[in-house]
């Protein structure tokens, strides 16, 4: 099965969506075989996606992954996956975090969004296919589909992977991935509307269709023995397109770290 080792991807409410599915350190089934991963770490993230600023958050990870296919898990929602030769197709139900115009912490959001308004939390359908070439090499695409409050629009990620250390203590890799935002995506993240704009201060600011961001970086999977493991992914996401132009946007390249110790069984 494909992976994309990268933070870019957790399904968790206390991260950003450029966060949003990163395999924290964890391990595919073998064939036959279930698997239970459990985690704890933190990682530092924009507090939105355009802010100047970061914050820490903490990251938990609790994945169960089934010989069957099954999953759930923070990192993954709750889906199914399955292989045919080099070809990985999956099938979850996630969950969308909500963007706040009030500072609360570790949710995304921010005091320099006020007026703006909330994205609120939506369910989320994520659909994936990959291929995996001989040594490692991986591409894939994944649909993220808005199943309620269908006004913040759905994206598409398309991502790649290469492995530069894989041995049976270390597991270094790149990655690098695009995310596609259509229109109702985009304005909900990076637009203005007038009545945002008479509230926020910010001026109106029309977008449409199109790449939004790009992350890349490299992520270390350190075993500590034949249950623990420590994953590090480092990283940097950079906002593009129509998104780069958005007044809400204060920096356009923001660094990404995460740092988690895995026990699996």
């Amino acid at each position: 099965m494909l992976r994309f080792r990268h933070a870019a991807i957790i399904l968790l409410s206390t991260l950003a969506p450029t966060l949003h599915a990163a395999e924290m350190g964890v391990a595919p089934a073998k064939p036959g075989e279930s698997t239970m991963t459990l985690g704890l770490g933190v990682a530092a993230i924009p507090e939105y996606s355009g802010s100047d600023k970061n914050r820490a958050v903490p990251v938990l990870v609790a994945d169960y992954q089934h010989s069957s296919g099954f999953f759930a898990s923070t990192v993954s929602g709750i889906g199914y996956k399955t292989k045919f030769g080099p070809v990985s197709l999956s099938g979850a139900l996630g969950v969308a975090p909500s963007r706040s115009d009030r500072d609360h912490g570790i949710s995304q959001g921010s005091d320099a969004l006020r007026g703006m308004g909330e994205i609120k939390t939506s369910a989320l359908g994520v659909f994936g296919v990959g291929y995996e070439f001989d040594g490692g090499i991986g591409i894939g695409m994944r649909a993220m589909m808005a199943l309620t409050h269908r006004e913040r629009g759905n994206s598409y990620e398309f991502g790649a992977q290469a492995p530069l250390i894989k041995s049976e203590a270390n597991q270094l890799g790149l990655f690098v991935s695009a995310t596609y935002s259509d229109k109702k995506n985009m304005q909900a993240f990076y637009g203005v509307t007038a009545a945002q704009s008479l509230t926020s201060g910010y001026k109106r600011y029309d977008t449409k269709a199109g790449f939004s961001r790009v992350n890349a970086g490299i992520n270390w999977n350190r075993k500590l023995g034949k249950a623990w493991s420590v994953n590090t992914m480092a990283g940097v996401v950079s906002i593009v397109g129509d998104a780069a132009d958005s007044p809400i946007v204060k920096r356009k390249t923001a660094p990404l770290l995460a740092v988690t110790v895995n026990y699996a069984f």
